[in-house]
């Protein structure tokens, strides 16, 4: 990378936080953790509607994370409901932490805090997040975004520290979608009504990262008609895929400007 480039690549980092202007939008991550929650959920999971009330009821002013909501399909087939938000890589998004933590079953609804599983999330996220907001970040993410009709066009510039980091980590970017109104009609929650927050709709990775640390990445992603705009996010995060590890996450709301 020469001088020019590395200097711009730099800049970028000092530059305010979720800058944006009209249907073109950017963020950098911080200098501290950002830890990244994803939760594996099913409409026809019986224990998922108390798990994710209880997820959106927590206060998280003083608390640095990023929620990513994933439905998984293989209890489409066994609860009489076909969750319409679940999608095969989602479910192989689990099984791959799964192996990262050498468990060897996957469940719902299920936590996974920056790559580790918590079983008993109700008495540890709080606690378990604030500790992770206190470490360093090991990497860092500038994103930026813009609309071309319906194709959002991203680009990631990151940068990774430390020589294990840089062998083992992936970028991975995903479409989240806040009130997402939907009617159950079977299963195990029949009747009932979900507003589904931080639903995933896209999921893109593993993304091979350069070996120097830096790297600029570009991506293409076909917005749905159905996903509303004002209500989506774009979350990048870089993983070390040898300990499980999430380096740093950033998240970029894709609101528009009235």
């Amino acid at each position: 990378m020469n001088l020019s480039i590395r200097c711009i690549f730099w800049l970028m980092f000092f530059l305010p936080f979720n800058v944006q202007a009209v249907d073109h939008w950017q963020a950098s991550s911080g200098i501290k953790h950002t830890a990244v929650l994803e939760l594996f959920t099913s409409e026809g999971c019986g224990l998922c509607p108390p798990a994710e009330k209880w997820l959106y009821q927590q206060q998280r002013a003083k608390l640095d994370y990023i929620v990513l909501g994933f439905h998984v399909d293989y209890l489409n087939d066994k609860k009489g409901w076909v969750d319409v938000f679940a999608k095969p890589v989602f479910s192989e998004r689990q099984k791959q932490l799964a192996r990262l933590n050498r468990y060897q079953t996957i469940y719902t609804p299920e936590f996974v805090l920056s790559g580790e599983s918590l079983p008993n999330w109700r008495e540890n996220l709080n606690e378990a997040v604030s500790f992770l907001n206190e470490f360093d970040a090991q990497a860092q993410i500038h994103l930026s975004a813009h609309l071309i009709e319906n194709k959002l066009m991203v680009e990631s510039q990151s940068l990774v520290t430390g020589e294990e980091n840089r062998r083992h980590s992936h970028l991975y970017i995903a479409i989240t979608e806040n009130d997402v109104k939907s009617v159950v009609h079977g299963g195990d929650n029949a009747g009932q009504t979900f507003n589904h927050q931080n639903l995933v709709r896209e999921w893109l990775g593993p993304i091979e990262l350069d070996a120097t640390g830096e790297t600029f990445i570009e991506q293409q992603i076909k917005l749905a008609p159905e996903w509303q705009q004002d209500k989506l996010k774009l979350v990048a995060l870089i993983q070390n895929l040898s300990d499980g590890y999430i380096l740093q996450a950033v998240e970029l709301p894709l609101t528009q400007q009235k």
